[in-house]
């Protein structure tokens, strides 16, 4: 019996700086960066590599909406205790 091994996607196990870094990179120079990243790498890193910055960004703003949920949630829970 064999086992199927899923693939891993490399930019997923980065530390928090060294993606910071690559995604600082890759949108600084976007078009050129993801073209110059398929021709050296292939197809199957540059997907990788998009497929974990939309999962970061994704993320992210689920992150600043909640944020912003919280503190708007605060503020009319202040102006209600105030008011009455």
């Amino acid at each position: 019996m064999t086992e199927k091994f899923q693939r891993q996607n490399p930019f997923l196990e980065l530390k928090f700086y060294e993606f910071a870094a690559i995604s600082a990179l890759v949108l600084a120079f976007f078009p050129v960066s993801l073209l110059v990243c398929w021709l050296a790498f292939g197809t199957r890193t540059t997907r990788d590599l998009m497929e974990a910055m939309v999962k970061d960004w994704v993320q992210t703003l689920i992150i600043v909406i909640g944020l912003v949920v919280l503190s708007l949630g605060g503020l009319v829970w202040g102006l209600i205790e105030w008011l009455s």
